[in-house]
C-alpha cells in the first residue's frame, strides 16, 4: 500500500490565508507564532503606504498596517499580493488589471527582498481575464473568494479555493472533521480578515482552533505557496508497482506498507509492492 504524505511524513496540511494587512494582524500573527502555525497574508501596498482606514458598518475602525511594519510582522509567513489599491475589478480593462497586479507585486518585492508568488482576489469578482493577467504577471497561483468546504487539494492553481471562511457557521464542525479525516493529502485552509474577529467576537474561537490543530502530530503547518509547490512536485512523481521516481527538486514523502519513506529529489525508490 502506498499513501502520499506531506513533508516529514505528515498526513495533513494546515494554512490560514488572510486579506488586507490590517492592524489586527499583529494580534493574529502572535497567535500563529505561539502555536507554531503558518499564514499567508495578502496585502495592498498602496493602501499600506497611505495607512488607509475605513469604518465598518459595525462601527469598527479598520486601518492598514504601516509599510515599515510589514517585514518584521510577517517574517516566517508568506506575503502575497491583493492588488495595489483593492479595487472592484468588474469593469477594469486588461491594462488596469495588469497595473494593479504588477505594481503591487513590484512594491512588495522591493519591500521584502523576495519574489511574491501568490495573489488573492479582492472582493468576490473573478474572471478568465483576471486569471490570465495573474499568470502573465508571473504569479504562481490565485486564491479566489469561493469556499470549497473540502479537504481535497485544489487542482487549478489559478482558481484556488480555501476550505472555509472563518465566520462560516460550519467552521467548528469542519475543523473537527479535518482532524478526524483519513483522506490522502488532506488540506484545511481558513480564509478571512482579522478585523472580522473583532467584529464577530471570534478571537477565542480562532485560538481554540489553533490550539487544537497544533496538538495534532499528523498536521503540518504550511504556507499556500509551500502547499502548491509540494503538490506540483507530487504530481510529477512516477509511481509504479516496482518503484517511485521523484522527478522534482523537493523531497517527497510516502507511507509504504506502514513505513514512512522519504524519496529525495531525482531519486528512484525500488522494491515497492502496491
Amino acid at each position: 500500500m502506498i499513501y502520499k504524505l506531506y513533508p516529514y511524513g505528515k498526513r495533513k496540511a494546515f494554512n490560514v490565508t488572510y486579506d488586507d494587512g490590517v492592524q489586527q494582524d499583529v494580534r493574529f500573527v502572535k497567535l500563529l507564532n505561539q502555536y507554531g502555525l503558518k499564514g499567508t497574508f495578502n496585502l495592498n501596498s498602496a493602501l499600506a503606504a497611505s495607512e488607509f482606514e475605513w469604518i465598518h458598518e459595525s462601527g469598527c475602525v479598520v486601518k492598514r498596517l504601516k509599510t515599515e511594519d510589514i517585514p518584521a510582522l510577517y517574517a516566517g509567513h508568506e506575503v502575497a499580493s491583493h492588488t495595489l489599491t483593492h479595487p472592484y475589478m468588474h469593469d477594469l480593462t486588461k491594462e488596469e488589471i495588469l497595473r494593479e497586479l504588477s505594481a503591487d507585486k513590484a512594491n512588495l518585492e522591493a519591500l521584502l527582498g523576495q519574489t511574491i508568488k501568490g495573489f488573492a482576489v479582492p472582493f468576490d469578482y473573478y474572471s478568465e481575464l483576471i486569471a490570465k493577467c495573474v499568470e502573465e504577471c508571473g504569479f504562481e497561483y490565485a486564491r479566489i473568494s469561493e469556499e470549497s468546504h473540502s479537504f481535497h487539494p485544489q487542482k487549478d492553481d489559478y482558481h484556488w479555493r480555501a476550505t472555509v471562511f472563518h465566520c462560516c457557521k460550519e467552521l467548528e464542525d469542519l475543523t473537527q472533521q479535518f482532524m478526524e479525516s483519513c483522506e490522502e493529502l488532506a488540506l484545511f485552509q481558513i480564509v478571512g480578515h482579522t478585523y472580522d474577529l473583532d467584529i464577530e467576537n471570534k478571537w477565542d474561537l480562532i485560538e481554540t482552533i489553533f490550539r487544537q490543530i497544533s496538538n495534532q502530530d499528523d498536521i503540518l503547518p504550511m504556507t499556500t505557496i509551500e502547499i502548491i509547490h509540494y503538490l506540483k512536485a507530487m504530481d510529477q512523481a512516477e509511481i509504479t508497482d516496482q518503484s517511485i521516481q521523484n522527478n522534482s527538486n523537493l523531497s517527497l514523502w510516502f507511507d509504504i506498507d506502514h513505513t514512512v519513506r522519504e524519496v529525495k529529489p531525482g531519486e528512484r525508490l525500488f522494491h515497492i509492492s502496491i
